[in-house]
This record gives structure tokens, sequence and C-alpha cells, in this order.
């Protein structure tokens, strides 16, 4: 009978001490680190290039080879729909860098998905993200609100894609939710200690965006992880309320005002009651001439792109306020999908993601018997992924890298999961397909 169960559970962690040993280095694998930095810092504008190189180490290497799961094929029909629309739609004009920027997301997502092939190399990949991540936005908000005073309405942000503050504080949710499973995962106690000033940091920032949209996707993220927590909730509560502390002491007053009020202006149905500059109140009047759109192009939308030219037309119509009149944003992932790429966009896309998490789950449930945590760090990062898609509800995401960057992750997760159960079930000494 094959050996099976926690002690021949092949661990990358206890054979290798610091996250760069163990790694299987080739170009491809280093040209994407490399393009997670540029689209992180901002340091150097070398995307395309670095980007080159990855597809062409992928194609010439021994050790990396192009993968194409289901997800990626789905991705692929998404981005051949909305390549057609553009033959037919009216804001033809408007969308062309758009296109051209989405092709660009879906070759970081395939070579993403066809690097991050072994532990070792997803393990440091979680590290590398989190450091890139802590040197340059993390930093970047933290400096900007203790140091600089440099804020937007008593607002942090940071710089570029990270300046509004509700983006940011949207994307900090994906590095809290890896430091949170390098803190769970990890034996090396100073790891650990890293990990954990990390998950009481990463809070912090988002506070201090003060994005009710990121804060109620925190809270949703928390929600679920205590309804699906069986063992340890205990000592997972103490945990969060400790790093409660922490945000509660640092956190100004204003965070806490500015949720109130919301509070109070949705008890009452009266948007103008929350203290927001009419915030609220102009957001739901931009939902409104979101869904006008869809019901105008209900089957393909307006095209990749074109929404705020849409939205420009549209909001003109009677029974929308003028707040929400001009070339605007959607304010909402799920009703930009609808807009510009109609039910059949929408349906594909949604599908792909729906793919990514039923895999990663199949896969957290195959490694819970033999690794916990590693089941556990499965589930974090699927949580992220939902406290996102909550996010989303006030902010359109679909066109941002770092969420294809999660998505590939999650995938890449998922495989090398599967491979080690599948070490583990067939035993020593026997081969892949053998009895």
């Amino acid at each position: 009978m094959a050996p099976s169960g926690p002690a021949y559970f092949p661990r990358v962690e206890q054979r290798f001490k610091w996250p760069w040993q163990g790694v299987e280095w080739s170009l491809g694998y280093v040209a994407f680190l490399a393009y997670v930095f540029v689209i992180s810092s901002y340091i150097i504008n070398i995307g395309q290039p670095t980007m080159a190189l990855a597809i062409l180490g992928i194609t010439i290497s021994s050790k990396d080879r192009w993968r194409f799961p289901a997800p990626i094929f789905l991705l692929i029909a998404f981005m051949l729909l909305i390549t057609l629309t553009f033959q037919s739609t009216e804001y033809r004009s408007y969308i062309t860098q758009p296109l051209e920027d989405m092709l660009k997301v879906c070759m970081i997502f395939i070579v993403g998905v066809s690097v991050l092939n072994t532990r070792a190399r997803v393990r440091f990949f979680m590290f590398y993200y989190l450091a890139v991540f802590a040197l340059f936005p993390v930093r970047g908000g933290l400096f900007n609100w203790f140091l600089y005073s440099a804020t937007t309405q008593g607002r942090v942000g940071w710089n570029y894609l990270f300046e509004n503050p509700n983006d940011f504080a949207a994307l900090m949710i994906f590095p809290m939710a890896l430091t949170i499973a390098v803190w769970l995962s990890e034996r090396n106690k100073l790891i650990r200690l890293l990990a954990f000033a990390g998950v009481a940091a990463l809070p912090l920032v988002i506070f201090l965006t003060q994005s009710r949209g990121a804060i109620l996707a925190l809270g949703a993220g928390v929600f679920a992880f205590f309804l699906t927590q069986g063992k340890g909730r205990i000592k997972s509560m103490l945990t969060i309320l400790a790093v409660a502390g922490v945000v509660f002491l640092l956190a100004p007053k204003s965070v806490w005002d500015r949720m109130r009020s919301l509070r109070s202006a949705t008890e009452s149905g009266n948007l103008r009651e929350a203290n927001d500059s009419g915030s609220a109140e102009q957001r739901f009047e931009i939902w409104k001439v979101a869904w006008k759109v869809h019901e105008a192009f209900p089957i393909t939308g307006v095209g990749w792109g074109g929404y705020p030219n849409a939205h420009a037309d549209f909001s003109r119509l009677p029974g929308i306020k003028a707040t929400a009149r001009g070339a605007r944003d959607a304010h909402n992932t799920y009703l930009t999908l609808l807009g510009e790429t109609g039910w059949v966009g929408f349906l594909t896309w949604m599908s792909m993601i729906g793919l990514i998490v039923a895999a990663a789950i199949r896969a957290m449930r195959r490694v819970r018997p033999y690794a916990p945590d590693y089941g556990m760090q499965i589930k974090i990062v699927l949580l992220a992924l939902l406290s996102f898609a909550v996010a989303g509800m006030f902010g359109s995401f679909a066109h941002m890298s770092f969420l294809y960057l999660h998505l590939a992750l999650l995938i890449g997760l998922a495989r090398v999961t599967n491979m080690d159960v599948d070490a583990v079930e067939r035993g020593p000494g026997r081969r892949r397909g053998g009895r």
C-alpha cells in the first residue's frame, strides 16, 4: 500500500528556508517577475520589452511550456468577442487603445499561468509580489499619510493606477490576502513576523483611503471566512481583533464619520444625507445611466472601452440628474461589462472566473487531509477574489492587470496543490499513471 498522510506531504518551506531557494529560474519566469515590478513601481517604462522577453523565454525554454487550461480559452473567446464588436460599434474611434491594453492583459494572464508551474515558483512569486507592493504602493500610501500629509480630500492614495483612493484600496485586497496566506503556511519565525506586520499594515491602508466599497468588501471577506471556517475560529477571532485594534488606534476619525454617514443615509433612504459631497447620490445616478446603456445594447454592448462616451450620450436622457452627465465611468465592474460587452461578453467573462474558482475549491478540498494550512492558503486567496468582487460593485476593475495576476496565481496554486496530492497518493517510486 502506498504511504499517505501529512508525514509524506511534499512541503517546499520545510526543505528550503528562504523563498528563493529551490526555484527553477528561467528567462520566462524572470521576465514575468520583472513585468510585475514594472507595473507596480512605475520606476521604468519597460513593460512591453519584459513581456516580450517572457513570451520568448517560454517559447524557447526547456523548463517552461505554454499552458492553456479552460479559463484561458474563455478569455480568448472574450477577446475575440470584444474585437468583433469593434467593427460594428458607433463608438469605434474610442476603443482602439483599450483593446490593445486588454490584449496585453490577456498575454500577462497566459504567461503567468504558464510560468507559475511549481510550488517553489508560486511560493517565491507570493513573497516577491508582497515585497514589491511593500516597497512602492504600500510605502507610498503610508508616507503620503504620515509624513507628507498628501491626501485627496483627506483620503490617501499613491501614484498612477494607485492614485484614485477607491482603486488603491481595492488593489490592496490582493496583497493583504497573500500576507495572511504566508503567515498561516510558513514555518520560519522571521517570515511569519514580517507577514504579520503586513497583516496589520494593509487593512490600515485600506481604512486610510476611506473607500467605503473596499471596507465593505473587507467586511464581506471576513464574514465569509467565519461562515466557512470550522476549527480555529477562536484563534482567528483573536488575530482579527488584534489587527482591528491597530486599525482603530491609527485610523482617523474621518473614516468612522464617513461610514456612519453612509449608514444613516441608507437607513433613511435619502442618499443626500451621506456626508460625502454627493458622491453616493451621484454614483446611484451613474448606475441608472449604465443600465440604460445596457438596455439599448443588450447583446454585445457598445464595445470595449466605449462606455464613457456612451454614458455621455445616455446621461442626457430625461429622468437623469445633471450630476451624472459627461463621459463618465460606470463605477461598477458588472454594469461596465454589461454596457460594453452585453450579456454574451458578461457571461463569458464570468464563466472564466467561475471555472478558476471551481478548480481552486476542488484543490483546496483535496489537500486538506494532508496539509490543512495549504488548504487554508487557497481559501484565503479565494476569499480575496470574493472581496475584490464585492469591491467591484463600486469600481470598474475588469481591465486591471492585477486582477489577472491574482487569477493566474490561483490557477498556479490549484495546479501545484493537485500535483502534490497526486504525488502523495501515488506513493514513492510510482510513476504518474501507474497502478
